[in-house]
């Protein structure tokens, strides 16, 4: 069986793809890793805010720098600009590097 694959008492068996796998087991490694890089960051609410992640903790609070608030239809130049931003972890959906 290959690492990572999880169902082995209830008989359905889900493997991660080899991308998963490539990247580290820990959520908080890959924000490490982000440090410093335009990360884009979606909310419960459905809105996106893209920024350089300059922090973050272990409930994956996060601070941003920099932040773009892209708007349905226009384009990112347009976007209002928000010099520091700190986004409550309760409130992420996903947090793409």
């Amino acid at each position: 069986m290959e690492y990572g694959c999880t169902g082995l008492r209830t008989g359905t068996i889900k493997c991660p793809s080899p991308a998963v796998l490539r990247m580290s087991g820990r959520p908080l490694d890959v924000l490490e890793a982000s440090l410093g890089d335009r990360v884009t960051v979606r909310l419960k609410s459905g809105d996106e805010h893209v920024g350089e992640l300059a922090g973050y903790d272990q409930h994956m609070n996060l601070v941003l720098e920099d932040v773009t608030i892209p708007v349905e239809g226009s384009v990112e130049e347009d976007a209002p600009v928000e010099d520091t931003t700190i986004i409550r972890g309760d409130n992420v959906v996903s947090i793409t590097p």
